[in-house]
């Protein structure tokens, strides 16, 4: 008998050693998968909208806006340039559309403390909280987050995502205050110093606005990147880069849920807008005067409910 109850337990006790990794692997399989689920989870990403609610602002629960600014300052200080890219991101956690609103940043807005003046001033006045609240107010849109980068930055994210395919419009040769924009026309990979020139280029007739369809192509470009080329497997090159090149209020782990979502992203229905309206002549200074009633129109389509 008492042979017998031996060889039992020791049979037991080799099943339950046979099993114990087996169980382990599970339990590991089935916490990454709810980690991952988990940061799949772009819900998380939409903030408490309360003051935006009160406030009677145009915005809906399944959406997230950004605000992206390129600063001109190109010594990797933040905060003391003018904002030379500014651009309002809507983002469809539920449907996966995303659309960019460009806003140029000679429009002849209100800025509050300062009256009306370009809306890149707001940045030089006040930094990114002035910007902020000044697009907040033109758009009646709340800013959910926002992601601020500067020249060197704007090449260091590029590099780390590889390049971007470009269609550049015509041959680009300009010497700016600071170096010199050469490109050659056609279908080619620009690196960070390439895109960088392409989007500061402006030696067109219409200057400004001609630079601004410029910048949605390569965010879109960007995008499409990212998307086609399954970049959430570039995190662990991007996301150090971007850390270390942008100054943002999205924490590390948002913005990986941020990418995650970004990579669902439907090119089909990816849109861009400018702003629309004209050039207007005060007081011998050159500005950007709104269409009020285009300007509605564009908030209403493409941040309010429907899309």
């Amino acid at each position: 008998m008492t042979g017998k109850s031996s060889t039992n337990k020791d049979k037991s006790k080799k099943k339950r050693g046979c099993l114990r990794p087996l169980i382990i692997v599970v339990a590991v399989a089935v916490l990454l998968i709810a980690g991952f689920l988990w940061l799949k989870n772009p819900a998380s990403l939409v903030p408490d909208r309360a003051a935006a609610t009160a406030a009677e602002m145009t915005a809906s629960e399944d959406k997230l806006y950004i605000l992206l600014v390129g600063s001109d300052e190109n010594e990797g200080i933040l905060g003391s340039g003018r904002a030379d890219t500014i651009i309002v991101a809507s983002l469809d956690i539920k449907t996966k559309d995303l659309f960019f609103l460009s806003i140029p940043r000679d429009s002849y807005v209100a800025i509050e403390g300062y009256g009306h003046d370009k809306i890149n001033h707001a940045y030089a006045y006040g930094g990114i909280d002035l910007l902020k609240q000044t697009v907040e107010e033109l758009l009646n849109v709340p800013i959910d987050y926002y992601v601020l980068i500067d020249f060197a930055g704007f090449e260091d994210v590029i590099d780390a995502l590889g390049g971007v395919e470009i269609e550049v419009d015509k041959r680009m040769y300009y010497q700016t205050y600071d170096g010199l924009i050469d490109i050659e026309a056609g279908v080619q990979r620009l690196d960070g110093e390439k895109a960088l020139q392409y989007v500061r280029f402006r030696a067109d007739s219409l200057g400004d606005i001609t630079r601004v369809s410029r910048q949605q192509t390569l965010m879109k470009a960007i995008v499409t990147e990212f998307v086609e080329n399954d970049g959430y497997w570039k995190l662990p090159q991007l996301l150090p880069a971007i850390n270390r090149a942008v100054e943002t209020d999205l924490s590390t782990l948002d913005m990986i849920r941020l990418a995650f979502l970004a990579a669902d992203v439907d090119l089909e229905t990816l849109e861009s807008a400018t702003l629309d309206g004209d050039f207007m002549l005060l007081n011998d200074i050159s500005y950007w005067q709104i269409d009020e009633a285009a300007l509605q129109e564009t908030v209403e389509t493409h941040f309010g409910g429907g899309q």
